[in-house]
């Protein structure tokens, strides 16, 4: 990565967007999902539930029931942590110089992609915690490992598109 050191930016007001709101409103409300799940389901839950799934989406690894509460809480500190860090945007890394002519639109591109990824992985957790319930009530054999390798590709796709978008705006 190119780029000139993080004291040497210009640092600026930039605000929210009415986009970045609802992405930030669409993140808080998977992890609010992911409890509301678990709240639904926990007196039916077995004491034991899948904790890990193999390449073939059977669950390789069981764990006690508390443990469908590390996805909503990973979540919840991924959503902080990162709502915090976006307020330094002059201080990531960027694929391109940093100059007073394309700090802001880089800046909110970069902020742009941090929303989305927080919003894809905030949903990608609850929808683990939903498999993890349905394996675990014997409503599913399997994990859907199609479901997380398109997941997946979602993700490298909007880093893709962040990435192509930062060079063209340099």
């Amino acid at each position: 990565m190119t780029g000139n050191a993080p004291n040497q930016r210009p640092i600026l007001s930039l605000g929210l967007s009415p986009l970045l709101v609802a992405g930030e409103f669409a993140a808080a409300i998977a992890i609010l999902v992911s409890v509301a799940i678990i709240v639904r389901f926990w007196a039916v839950l077995p004491d034991r539930i899948p904790i890990h799934f193999g390449f073939s989406g059977r669950p390789d690894n069981w764990g006690d029931k508390l443990a469908i509460w590390i996805m909503p809480a990973v979540a919840a500190i991924m959503f902080v942590a990162l709502a915090a860090v976006s307020r330094y945007p002059h201080t990531f890394n960027y694929p391109v110089p940093i100059t007073a002519e394309n700090a802001r639109k880089q800046y909110v591109l970069a902020r742009g992609l941090l929303v989305a990824l927080k919003v894809e992985v905030c949903w990608l957790f609850a929808f683990v915690v939903r498999q993890q319930i349905l394996v675990a009530l014997g409503n599913a054999q399997s994990f859907s490992m199609e479901l997380v390798w398109g997941w997946l590709f979602l993700m490298l796709g909007t880093v893709g598109l962040y990435l192509l978008r930062a060079y063209l705006a340099r």
